[in-house]
């Protein structure tokens, strides 16, 4: 294992939980509390002020808890590993969970891919893994790396994760994808490929882990099941709306494409988007379920827009249902992750 790669792998996590919740308030418990260094007890509440965090009467910069924490944030209830870091941001409160990387992925791995054999749990707390510690520029310009969100990987701390999780990301201990054994890169994970996985560097714009590969067998996708096939129908004026674009001409029109079939770029109403662009905005007002992916074919009537599409998520690295249905056929991790990584190896070796 090279230096850098040792570092990365003992550097704790920066993790901004919590923030959908909107805090204002949150209890805490732990064995020590801290406003600005000094001792706070054991179980407090701290509020978000004009200027600071109220705890009491106390006036507190950054209220540091750990080494476990018990966090209580209107009706939901959490215990982090490591320490919870509190602080002002906007008139809420911010909360970083600062946490060892392997004490961090058994949530993700179960959050993320619970229900597969542990062959494909393995796969994915290598894939988590290397995402995790190659997310220093996630969110860089806030201060912190990583979200508890599906932007980032779903992570819900210590108790949420499953038995097999925990046992997968022990026996993967810091094990990583490395491109030509050598370069750490990003790698990411879909829920879904539809039969064929795209490039980072065609679906982001970044250089990642992970190259275009078919993922069919037998004529038919490895992540065939019910959810393959998905429909959205809409009005074109209200698809105008979500696009903020006068609803004249075309309402979509695939202008690129990948060599997975994925659109990289549209025009809609005469105006061009990336396919992530599209997607985002699309999802922002119809939900997160309704184009489900950037593989999709359109019709149209004069009123309505139809989208006919096939796989789940942005189509990058690892598909998930792939990885199971190989998992279920008896292939181990390192053989799953050939398949959707064909350039990278394992390090370090077990």
């Amino acid at each position: 294992m090279t230096a850098l790669l040792a570092m990365l792998l003992a550097a704790p996590l920066e993790v901004r939980v919590l923030e959908r919740e909107v805090p204002v308030r949150v209890h805490l418990e732990a064995a020590r509390i801290t406003c600005d260094g000094k001792p706070l007890g054991k179980s407090v509440d701290a509020e978000a002020s004009v200027r600071d965090v109220k705890v009491g009467e106390a006036r507190c910069t950054e209220v540091i808890a750990g080494d476990e924490v018990l966090v209580t944030v209107k009706d939901t209830r959490r215990t982090y590993p490591g320490r919870v870091h509190v602080s002002l941001e906007g008139g809420l409160l911010r909360l970083l969970n600062v946490v060892d990387v392997e004490a961090y992925l058994p949530s993700v791995v179960s959050a993320e891919a619970d229900g597969g054999k542990s062959a494909a749990l393995e796969a994915q707390a290598i894939v988590s893994r290397t995402f995790a510690v190659t997310a220093q520029r996630r969110h860089g310009k806030h201060g912190y790396e990583l979200c508890d969100l599906a932007h980032c990987q779903v992570y819900r701390g210590k108790g949420e994760a499953s038995p097999e999780a925990e046992a997968a990301v022990k026996k993967t201990a810091n094990q990583v994808l490395l491109i030509g054994g050598i370069v750490l890169k990003p790698a990411f994970f879909h829920s879904s490929c539809g039969g064929h996985t795209s490039s980072a560097m065609d679906v982001f714009g970044e250089d990642g882990a992970g190259t275009a590969v078919s993922d069919v067998e037998n004529g038919a996708p490895r992540c065939a099941g019910p959810e393959l096939k998905w429909q959205f129908e809409v009005e074109k004026k209200d698809l105008a709306t979500a696009l903020s674009v006068a609803p004249t001409g075309n309402a979509l029109e695939s202008l690129r494409r990948d060599s997975g079939g994925r659109v990289l770029e549209v025009r809609s109403f005469g105006k061009r988007f990336t396919g992530q662009q599209f997607i985002s905005l699309v999802g922002r007002k119809f939900g997160w379920r309704s184009v489900r992916s950037l593989k999709f074919s359109t019709s149209e009537t004069d009123t309505t827009l139809r989208l006919e599409g096939s796989g789940t998520g942005h189509g990058a690295g690892l598909c998930q249902q792939g990885a199971k249905s190989l998992a279920e056929r008896g292939v181990d991790a390192r053989g799953i992750l050939l398949r959707y990584f064909p350039e990278s190896q394992l390090k370090p070796r077990p």
